[in-house]
């Protein structure tokens, strides 16, 4: 990483060295009344945020947490705005909390972007207004702040932490951390010209977005999408890094994720026969798709591959039996289980009308009592996962305990 300052233009910013170690807010030691798994929470008088279901907040060695920590003033959220706040890491146990940036200005969803370094001595975040707008990256021994130079807005670090992924809705590549250069991949006019549905959205507004690297670091998953807030059509390429391929994988498709072989791409699809959802697995190669799990609709939210064991998947779910919580789902045994209820000891809320039993593509039934998304995020092994969940009236982090999977 030396030589990433040395090669490319960096800007110190104006944080502090290092923040005072915040008072910890105290750890609760919970169990879920109806599934009996031990939960940790974090308490804290804050909202805060992990970022997404697809970006970890674990260190690589697991001892520590990144989350975005919104100002105390801030008592409402909605999934669309900014608020000010502060980068903030504790230890796994909740002990030692400490600001490493700020004041930041971070999202509902998404925080600042921030993104551990593979070898855990720096975090990759956005900074925006107050600060300067850039790609930063803070040191988490000394709280030292810079900014990276980068020729476009770059939001994805990869595996081995030699390449981000940059890009607007217009074109997305690569920058080369090491020699500073940037490569342009694929353009919006490439994508719209090699979908099946070109036809359908020649006078339609689109756009590419979230790049995300398979775990192996060769290929690029990249989403193209009509701009609508609901949008009609969504759907992946996948860029090969190593040989300049581009292809297109799958449509009609939501919160996309890799299977930690880097082969298959998990996602959830909507029927618009019966309007049920289901979780589908698209091939890498062969570019098939399958219905991973059809036992039965599965009202799924954000899922994920297990990191060791991918016939274990995770996601959080909005309504129907498995009530707004955290659902298990076992590929090679087609059953789906509860892990973790939200509010924890809730219940399943029976719709008020039979054809609305749960949520379909953004669409509420019924509605929740709280804006909260969990978007649960495994750390390396598998044997905890860290969700969200509002139920003491601010958005707190919770680790439950997997390890007998």
């Amino acid at each position: 990483m030396r030589v990433l300052v040395a090669r490319l233009a960096v800007v110190s910013l104006s944080f502090p060295a290092l923040a005072p170690a915040q008072q910890d807010p105290g750890v609760e030691r919970l169990r879920d009344p109806v599934t009996g798994r031990e939960v940790l929470r974090y308490a804290s008088p804050h909202h805060e945020t992990h970022h997404y279901y697809f970006v970890s907040p674990w260190s690589p060695d697991g001892d520590q947490v990144v989350f975005f920590q919104f100002d105390r003033a801030v008592e409402e959220l909605t999934a669309v705005e900014r608020y000010p706040g502060a980068l903030v890491v504790m230890n796994a146990d909740g002990t030692a909390r400490r600001e490493l940036a700020g004041p930041l200005s971070g999202h509902y969803h998404t925080g600042v972007n921030q993104l551990w370094g593979p070898d855990g001595q720096f975090v990759y975040f956005q900074s925006r207004e107050p600060g300067p707008r850039c790609m930063a990256r803070v040191r988490i021994a000394d709280g030292e702040t810079e900014c990276v130079d980068t020729p476009v807005p770059c939001s994805r670090l990869s595996p081995d932490g030699s390449t981000l992924s940059c890009g607007n809705a217009e074109h997305q590549g690569v920058l080369d951390l090491n020699s500073g250069s940037y490569r342009q991949l694929v353009t919006l006019t490439q994508a719209r010209d090699m979908t099946p549905s070109r036809l359908d959205i020649k006078d339609e507004a689109s756009q590419l977005q979230n790049t995300r690297f398979s775990p192996d670091g060769e290929k690029l998953m990249i989403v193209h999408r009509t701009q609508e807030t609901f949008p009609r059509l969504v759907e992946v390429f996948v860029y090969g890094l190593q040989d300049g391929s581009f292809r297109w994988l799958a449509d009609n498709l939501h919160h996309p994720s890799w299977r930690p072989d880097s082969m298959a791409v998990l996602f959830v699809r909507h029927d618009l026969r019966t309007n049920l959802q289901w979780l589908v697995e698209a091939d890498i190669e062969t570019g098939l798709t399958r219905r991973a799990f059809d036992a039965e609709h599965v009202p799924a939210g954000h899922p994920s591959y297990h990191p060791l064991k991918p016939h274990l998947v995770v996601t959080d779910c909005y309504g129907g039996r498995m009530g707004n919580g955290l659902a298990l789902i076992d590929l090679k045994g087609g059953s789906m289980t509860q892990l973790v209820t939200i509010p924890l000891g809730s219940r399943p809320v029976q719709p008020a009308d039979e054809r609305f039993p749960f949520r379909n593509w953004g669409i509420w039934f019924p509605p929740r009592e709280y804006l909260n998304e969990p978007r649960p995020v495994w750390n390396d092994d598998g044997s905890r996962l860290l969700y969200t969940s509002e139920e003491s009236g601010r958005i707190n982090l919770y680790v439950v305990d997997t390890s007998d999977l």
